[in-house]
């Protein structure tokens, strides 16, 4: 089993692009003390847009719990946190792990754009929905190709689950987005099966664009 970590700031408006250099110098100063690669990314299409998104992959929560005590002791990485205030909106910060519960294994580390879906799991159907998300996962990488991995959310809202799926290219995306929206049966596995699995009106969608 495996553990998606997530840490997201907005930023603020003015001074694009010195927040976005602050962003890039801030993700290889953490790469210089991580044992595990993180990677940045930033809203595209997408609502909250200007948002960045620090994430890794893990094995366990002990190597966060490390990670976290090399970067406090670290003062050049304390230092950039603390410049990076005047570059974040007052929406703080917000940090999230997600357990892979169907991590694919295609999934490498050169994708260039995400797309995250996110859904909240009905009372009383987890069971059923977890298996539903899997199968979800696995037509959805039938149809396009693309790595599909799916997980369900340790921390924050209580029985959200999602869908990450990784693009080489922004054609990619679209032409994954028209295969999935065009596809009969992946529809009626939807209608069928997610409408009952997940609370209506609680999905939502995010496309990334990878910066670093």
């Amino acid at each position: 089993m495996s553990y998606l970590f997530t840490r997201r700031a907005r930023l603020a408006p003015g001074n694009y692009m010195d927040a976005v250099a602050w962003s890039t110098k801030i993700t290889e100063k953490v790469n210089e003390i991580s044992e595990v690669p993180v990677s940045l990314w930033s809203t595209v299409f997408s609502p909250k847009l200007g948002s960045l998104s620090w994430t890794t992959v893990v094995d366990d929560l002990n190597q966060l719990e490390a990670l976290d005590a090399k970067l406090l002791a670290d003062g050049g990485y304390v230092s950039l946190v603390e410049e990076g205030a005047r570059f974040t909106s007052d929406d703080g910060v917000d940090d999230a792990v997600v357990q892979l519960i169907h991590a694919d294994s295609d999934a490498g580390a050169d994708a260039q754009y995400a797309n995250v879906v996110q859904a909240v799991i009905t009372p009383g159907s987890f069971v059923r929905a977890v298996e539903v998300g899997v199968q979800i996962a696995q037509e959805a990488k039938k149809i396009t190709g693309r790595p599909t991995s799916f997980g369900a959310s340790l921390t924050g809202t209580y029985g959200e689950v999602g869908w990450i799926v990784l693009y080489d290219s922004v054609d990619q995306l679209q032409a994954s987005a028209e295969a999935l929206n065009s596809n009969v049966e992946f529809a009626q596995l939807l209608d069928k099966e997610a409408s009952k699995a997940y609370l209506a009106g609680a999905s939502s969608q995010t496309a990334w664009r990878r910066v670093i």
